[in-house]
């Protein structure tokens, strides 16, 4: 019999939708998410030396605690929050699976686009802001008008990163109650089917390779564009 005949594989490819289809959405939403706070806080610190090294001085050690260790912290945090939030409000939230998962991937993906937007911005020709100040553009304009989009493909580099680092880690959010590609890891080393295992582990690469791709497709892109400008 081969390898692939194994009933479990088809058993494994009958948890895909449902294991895949999570795993994505959890990314989506932490990725959007620290899109969402890090790329305010990296416009704000570009040109505020201290600010710039407190951030990414916490992304940097956020980065430094291991990934199952920072999605389980977030579980006692939102316990003792959502236990406040029903005193007070009247309501509460569970702090298992989808909320704390989402927290703490955004903050593993944070590093990466401080770090590329920052840089991106702080590698704009001076000489290009000064012009189009000469034209009276307002330093909002400047911004969004000339340094922004020079800065993109920078920019997209490190969101690039953070994809990657967000599906990857989101593998290890089962534990917490997060339905992922890390389903099948976790079962699978627990009942030694090392059918799920594998399968888990391919299906995850897989999804972070193709998500790697489209966003160099999108980089090139941009740095295609910026050169001819």
């Amino acid at each position: 019999m081969s390898l692939f005949s194994d009933p479990r594989w088809t058993e494994a490819l009958a948890h895909l939708p449902d294991y895949l289809g999570n795993h994505v959405r959890v990314s989506l939403a932490a990725l959007a998410l620290g899109l969402i706070v890090s790329l305010p806080l990296a416009i704000v610190a570009r040109n505020r030396p201290l600010l710039r090294g407190a951030l990414l001085g916490f992304a940097s050690i956020v980065q430094t605690v291991p990934g199952l260790a920072l999605l389980a912290l977030f579980y006692p945090l939102l316990l003792v929050l959502a236990a406040l939030t029903l005193s007070w409000f009247g309501f509460d939230f569970s702090a298992f699976g989808f909320l704390p998962a989402v927290l703490a991937l955004a903050l593993y993906s944070m590093l990466p686009v401080l770090r590329n937007t920052i840089t991106g911005l702080s590698g704009v020709d001076p000489a290009l802001t000064e012009a189009a100040q000469g034209v009276g553009m307002t330093p909002r304009q400047s911004l969004f008008m000339v340094e922004l989009p020079l800065a993109l493909p920078v920019m997209m580099a490190g969101i690039r990163t953070a994809a990657v680092w967000v599906i990857g880690t989101a593998t290890l959010s089962t534990p917490i109650g997060q339905t992922s590609l890390g389903n099948y890891i976790f079962a699978g080393l627990q009942t030694q089917n090392w059918v799920f295992v594998v399968f888990g582990c391919l299906a995850a690469a897989a999804l972070a390779l193709a998500v790697d791709q489209l966003l160099a497709l999108i980089e090139n892109g941009l740095r295609h564009r910026s050169r001819l400008r």
